[in-house]
């Protein structure tokens, strides 16, 4: 799941984050990118990330691993005096260009401000983000009740209409209370 769990005026419609620049990394213009992207492997071969709200393109040079995070360097960042621009920039492509998911996958952007309704009608609110744990990812969703902790498990997910802008719930013991 791409794990960015919301649009921001930083990121250009039509686009996705996959990483933020969280840090300059030595004199050579690398920096430190906190992934937000399930897919860290997308960084090989990819040849051009987008920056800010214009998307402008920027050639991608490097990436490679280190500890929690990504270091990147940038084609025309050659020095961390260069570099400090990036800092806070969310590096972004084209939804075009994300990988296909698998039958009943989607990404998280597809899903946070979905509505959701139980199978008897009651609407319970919109999906404001998701939580990855190690059971499974669970939706916080937010209405007029309040906060409500959703599993996204079969038990309780009766029906996906992402055309819709919906997802239905089975109101199981518990959920509600």
């Amino acid at each position: 799941m791409e794990s960015f769990t919301g649009r921001s005026p930083d990121i250009a419609e039509g686009y996705i984050a996959i990483g933020y620049i969280a840090a300059l990394f030595g004199v050579k213009g690398e920096v430190k990118v906190t992934l937000a992207t399930d897919f860290p492997a997308r960084f090989q071969g990819l040849e051009t990330v987008y920056l800010g709200p214009a998307a402008a393109p920027v050639r991608l040079a490097s990436s490679r691993p280190h500890q929690d995070f990504l270091l990147v360097r940038l084609e025309g960042y050659d020095d961390r005096t260069a570099s400090q621009a990036l800092l806070g920039q969310w590096l972004q492509i084209p939804e075009s260009d994300l990988w296909p998911l698998g039958e009943g996958e989607h990404y998280v952007f597809q899903l946070v401000g979905l509505r959701v309704h139980t199978t008897d009608g009651r609407d319970l609110g919109v999906i404001e983000e998701i939580l990855n744990t190690p059971a499974n990812d669970v939706f916080v969703v937010r209405g007029e009740a309040g906060e409500i902790l959703v599993p996204y498990i079969g038990d309780v997910i009766a029906e996906e209409r992402l055309d819709a802008g919906e997802i239905i719930v089975h109101p199981v013991p518990g959920l509600l209370d």
